[in-house]
């Protein structure tokens, strides 16, 4: 059997709208709603949205140390439970054209996968670290329309 291995298909900059921000903005700042305080923290906002990406990977002959959970990047100047990880995965068609599994659902049992997920805090300069090492991310572009529609970005708490 060969070695697993994982392949990043791209790195999609997260499409930051006026309606997301002023969503999150109520999730986070429900009482910033006048003045300096409404700007700041829509201010705050765009700056974390802007560092979201979603990253679209396929993962082959993956095993028993294959966890989502993994897939970070390190950050020396702060604590490991500090890192960001993968969030809000979803499972995609071998094609990836098509959701494989319901959002939100645990990760197949088997096989090969193609994934999108979410990272917030992307540093385009640092690695990609994997349950299977240190990979090299291309550089960020434009998020498909397959992937808008498949993997939408929900705003967070």
């Amino acid at each position: 059997m060969s070695e697993p291995e994982v392949n990043v298909l791209g790195v999609y900059r997260l499409i930051v709208t006026d309606d997301l921000v002023s969503e999150q903005q109520s999730i986070l700042y429900p009482d910033a709603t006048l003045g300096e305080a409404r700007l700041a923290a829509e201010l705050q906002i765009r700056e974390q949205l802007g560092s979201v990406v979603l990253i679209e990977a396929v993962v082959r002959q993956r095993d028993t140390r294959f966890d989502i959970a993994h897939f970070v990047q390190p950050r020396e100047d702060q604590p490991r439970d500090s890192w960001q990880c993968a969030w809000a995965e979803a499972f995609l068609s071998p094609d990836g054209q098509s959701l494989a599994a319901e959002r939100w659902s645990p990760t197949p049992d088997s096989g090969d996968l193609r994934i999108a997920f979410f990272l917030h805090g992307y540093d385009p300069t640092r690695p990609l670290r994997t349950s299977y090492g240190d990979i090299v991310c291309p550089p960020p572009q434009a998020m498909p329309e397959r992937l808008a529609r498949l993997v939408p970005f929900e705003p967070v708490d």
